[in-house]
């Protein structure tokens, strides 16, 4: 009988997508593969069931879906049509040997913790980068971490070194008079971390970055008086949203980083 591997993101799904190749490597078994990446609705789910539905043979769901209702949708899908489904929290080689009825090639020595944290990480990473500065703010719902803050204030490259731990972080901007958006008030405060620094540094980092792109060092984007205004704007927003604020001026990304981490595992 034929068997079908499918994987199935609301991302580019590449960490999902390499488990599962990676998992499907162990066992000595011909299957064909199919990925659907980027999958925002219900809508769009239906649409793969019943792409699913017309394979004949054994079938195998990977997901790493965010969304918990789309997460049910597919479990009760599953059980129906008899299919194996695995996301990050249900991971078990063990699990796969017995839907399978073989053995891995190597048998069962793999150690499961390590194999599904290393492929979570590339998708905290390809979660980071498409939730990058505001770009869609969809994700906040499904983040680990949320990070604001003014322009060059190093959230992006604080986003891309928790992702690498494996959280999925968001990063928004705060840009002067112009609102946050309606979805950072809808969630959890505890995971919402925003960044200030001394002024004339953060002029300092603008002007570099000015330089740094063939633009005059002196310019509205690095004038001190609209540094203190963004900052005076940035501090309203984060006691409205009761957030923790960090002053990042004299700290590395990774000390920033432990102290984000240790707030986040107090919570939970």
């Amino acid at each position: 009988m034929d068997l079908f591997v499918y994987i199935i993101s609301d991302t580019d799904g590449i960490g999902m997508l390499r488990l599962a190749q990676s998992t499907m490597e162990k066992f000595e078994v011909k299957y064909e593969e199919k990925t659907f990446a980027n999958i925002k609705s219900t809508d769009a789910l239906s649409e793969i069931f019943v792409e699913i539905r017309k394979d004949i043979g054994s079938k195998i769901i990977f997901n790493s879906l965010n969304d918990p209702d789309h997460n049910k949708t597919i479990s009760e899908f599953s059980k129906i049509e008899d299919i194996l489904t695995i996301d990050y929290t249900s991971y078990s080689l063990n699990k796969i040997s017995k839907f399978l009825g073989i053995s891995p090639i190597d048998g069962l020595t793999d150690d499961d913790y390590k194999i599904v944290h290393h492929y979570k990480r590339l998708d905290a990473l390809d979660f980071a980068i498409k939730y990058d500065d505001g770009r869609d703010f969809k994700g906040l719902k499904y983040c680990d971490i949320c990070i604001i803050g003014v322009s060059r204030s190093s959230k992006t490259p604080l986003s891309v070194y928790l992702a690498s731990i494996g959280y999925k972080v968001i990063n928004v901007p705060i840009i002067l008079d112009s609102r946050l958006p309606r979805e950072l008030f809808e969630i959890d405060s505890k995971k919402i971390f925003g960044l200030i620094l001394d002024k004339d540094r953060l002029q300092k980092i603008r002007q570099e970055r000015l330089k740094s792109i063939n633009l005059p060092s002196h310019s509205n984007y690095s004038d001190l008086d609209r540094i203190e205004k963004e900052f005076a704007y940035a501090n309203e927003l984060m006691e409205d949203l009761d957030c923790h604020i960090i002053d990042v001026t004299y700290k590395s990304i990774e000390e920033i980083s432990e102290y984000i981490i240790s707030s986040i595992e107090n919570v939970n």
